[in-house]
C-alpha cells in the first residue's frame, strides 16, 4: 500500500518535476545564446563569438556566428517553453556536445576550463529529450488541441 501511495504521488508531481527540469535546461542555455547574439549578460556578442570560433579553429565567417547564436537562443527558448521540446533539447545537447569536445583537453573540472559543467547541461538536455516536456508545456497545449495525448 505504501508503494502505491508513493507511486501515485510521483505521478502527481511528475509534471512539476518536468517543468523544473525544462526551466533549468532552457533557462541556463538561453543567456549563453543571448550573450553571443546580443552581448547581453557579459557575453561576447556576434563579433566576439566569431573570434571564439576562430580561436578554436572552427569556421567563423559571416553569417555563421550570427546563425549559431540565433539558433542557440531559439533552442533555449523552445526548451524553456516546452515547444517542440524533444527536438529543441536534442539540438541544445548537440551545442553542448561541441562545448564538451572543445574543452576535453582541459580535463574534468570546469573551474579549470574542463568538461564538467557543459557535460552536466548536455545530460540535462538529454533527459528532457528522453522524458518529453510534460503536461505544463506548449507541446501539451498543442497536442491537447489536436486531440492527441499530451506531448509525451
Amino acid at each position: 500500500m505504501t508503494a502505491n501511495v508513493a507511486q501515485r504521488a510521483g505521478h502527481e508531481t511528475a509534471p512539476a518535476g518536468l517543468l523544473v527540469l525544462r526551466l533549468a535546461a532552457g533557462g541556463f542555455l538561453l543567456p549563453h545564446g543571448l550573450g553571443k547574439l546580443l552581448g547581453w549578460f557579459g557575453g561576447p556578442g556576434v563579433a566576439g563569438f566569431a573570434a571564439e570560433l576562430q580561436h578554436f579553429g572552427l569556421p567563423s565567417a559571416a553569417p555563421l556566428p550570427l546563425l549559431l547564436a540565433a539558433l542557440q537562443t531559439l533552442l533555449g527558448l523552445m526548451v524553456l517553453a516546452g515547444a517542440f521540446t524533444r527536438i529543441a533539447a536534442l539540438g541544445s545537447a548537440a551545442f553542448l556536445g561541441v562545448t564538451v569536445a572543445l574543452n576535453l583537453s582541459h580535463g574534468w573540472f570546469w573551474m579549470h576550463g574542463g568538461i564538467e559543467y557543459p557535460l552536466l547541461w548536455l545530460l540535462v538536455n538529454l533527459a528532457v529529450a528522453l522524458t518529453g516536456p510534460g503536461a505544463l508545456s506548449f507541446d501539451a497545449l498543442r497536442t491537447a488541441r489536436s486531440g492527441f495525448a499530451h506531448g509525451r
